[in-house]
């Protein structure tokens, strides 16, 4: 049985970000970025993509770091590799459902390879970080020879593996506001094996106020083809009080948002019944953490 190997291409590694910019303004098209290549050096092998060049930033310092305080927010390079970011003291501390996402992620290999920029920017459905984000309120920097904008996560994923980058943009950061010390967050998955891709996953941010939710959001992975928030179910859940009928509404509302498909991996039904199963649960963690039963 023959091997496929990977096809030629031209590999150049920039010094700074002005200059990685500069080879993607001049190379146009069939030039990829390569930061850790836990996707894209997979993807070339298994298909022919028509790369003819690919840009090694892994070696931009200047992309990976993690800041955070209350007034600005948390904000993640874009080269942050999942490991560091599982092992920030300030992440475990205020954004949980960040820590659950890197528990779940693969395996050591991967996660001291693949970046936080590299999940965002690969725009897949089954992303782990994605879900994590979108109830984060996260918004995506990107950076060109003409501008750095910022594109909200809500509307930075136009379909499977599709996002707004721009020809000749990188993606430098991924900033989120400040969760209070009232808000409590989980991260749920459900896989086939831990190195797996996620069959469906569930995200939660939320609050508690005399005992009635005061923020909610709910934010779900490989259930549509782009990660999703879901509002209806989170303009339910405001203001209501935390009871098991409430949890069963919402979970309900929950599957009628979404739009699953079927593949390897799973069927659309079963992703439409396990969907509700991984929200409560991610909910149940969320609330534990505040001491909330």
């Amino acid at each position: 049985m023959s091997t496929r190997v990977l096809p030629e291409f031209d590999l150049i590694v920039p010094s700074t970000v002005d200059e990685a910019i500069t080879i993607l303004s001049e190379r146009q098209d069939r030039v990829r970025i390569l930061a850790g290549g836990t996707d894209i050096l997979v993807e070339m092998k298994c298909a022919d993509r028509g790369i003819k060049t690919l840009i090694k930033i892994n070696r931009l310092s200047e992309l990976n770091f993690i800041t955070h305080n209350c007034e600005t927010g948390l904000a993640i390079g874009a080269l942050t590799t999942i490991r560091t970011v599982a092992n920030s003291p300030d992440i475990k501390h205020s954004y949980q459902l960040m820590t659950d996402a890197t528990r779940d992620f693969a395996n050591i290999q991967i996660m001291n390879m693949g970046t936080i920029g590299g999940n965002v920017c690969n725009a897949s459905p089954a992303g782990d970080f994605l879900p994590c984000l979108l109830a984060m309120n996260a918004d995506v920097v990107l950076r060109s020879s003409a501008e750095q904008r910022v594109v909200k996560l809500s509307e930075f994923f136009t379909g499977p593996r599709k996002s707004q980058i721009r020809a000749g943009e990188i993606v430098v950061a991924i900033t989120s506001p400040t969760l209070s010390t009232l808000h409590s967050s989980a991260f749920v998955r459900f896989t086939r094996t831990a190195e797996d891709l996620a069959k469906v996953s569930a995200a939660v941010v939320l609050s508690v106020e005399d005992g009635k939710f005061s923020d909610i959001r709910i934010a779900l992975g490989s259930v549509a083809p782009t990660p999703i928030r879901v509002y209806e179910a989170e303009h339910f859940l405001m203001g209501q009080e935390i009871t098991d009928a409430v949890f069963s509404k919402a979970a309900k509302i929950v599957q009628a948002g979404i739009k699953p498909i079927s593949d390897f991996r799973s069927t659309a039904d079963y992703r439409t019944d396990i969907i509700g199963v991984a929200f409560k649960q991610a909910m149940a963690i969320a609330l534990a953490r505040r001491n909330i039963q």
